[in-house]
């Protein structure tokens, strides 16, 4: 294996799971805490040995950690509870009914300390969509952040956030520039409601 990708709340691996298949060499580890959708994604992966779904959420804190279910799909839940405010903007533009059904507790780990434990030196490419945590994910890097290459995040930029506490654009921007990348493009989504932001190591 000679390149190494992380695929921070993988969903069904739509990002991830391709790119595994054409190249052999690319060894992918998929964090999805979702239980069910960890499950259903691991069942896509069977004999993709390039693959692996680690059913972890990733957060700035090792341990435990409150995961709101929404009942719009399972790529809406989050460690982030909705923000009201911002459901009701959201509403009157994406046709999505955005609740909270259930809260669970779900695992929790750094990435720079997944990194230590698997023995990782260093990661080409980091995907993050964990719906308003991107930038706890990216922190939770620590003194690794350096040994990743190119990191695609995603932001909100709404004038009222869905989820509370949910990753600005100009704090997500601020701190990946001060720790040694440079902004490669910005791309809007959801009804411009948010962005991927794509970043690669100077």
């Amino acid at each position: 294996m000679n390149r190494v990708w992380f695929d921070v709340g993988a969903h069904i691996g739509a990002y991830s799971l391709p790119p595994a298949r054409a190249n052999s060499l690319l060894r992918v580890y998929a964090f999805e805490p979702h239980l069910r959708v960890a499950m259903r994604l691991a069942a896509s992966a069977v004999g993709l040995y390039n693959y692996t779904v680690i059913p972890l959420a990733v957060g700035e804190n090792d341990g435990a950690a409150s995961f709101h279910l929404s009942d719009c799909d399972d790529g809406c839940s989050s460690l982030l509870p909705f923000n009201p405010k911002g459901v009701k903007q959201w509403s009157e533009i994406v046709p999505a009914s955005l609740k909270t059904v259930e809260v669970v507790t779900v695992p929790v780990i750094r990435l720079d300390s997944f990194m230590d434990l698997a023995g990782i030196q260093k990661v080409d490419y980091l995907k993050v969509d964990a719906q308003g945590s991107d930038l706890a994910v990216v922190r939770s890097a620590g003194a690794r952040l350096r040994d990743i290459a190119r990191i695609t995040l995603e932001v909100q930029i709404s004038t009222v956030p869905l989820y509370s506490g949910g990753s600005e654009k100009c704090a997500t921007v601020e701190f990946l520039l001060q720790s040694g990348f440079r902004l490669e493009s910005c791309v809007r989504q959801t009804f411009d409601l948010e962005e991927n932001l794509t970043f690669c190591r100077i």
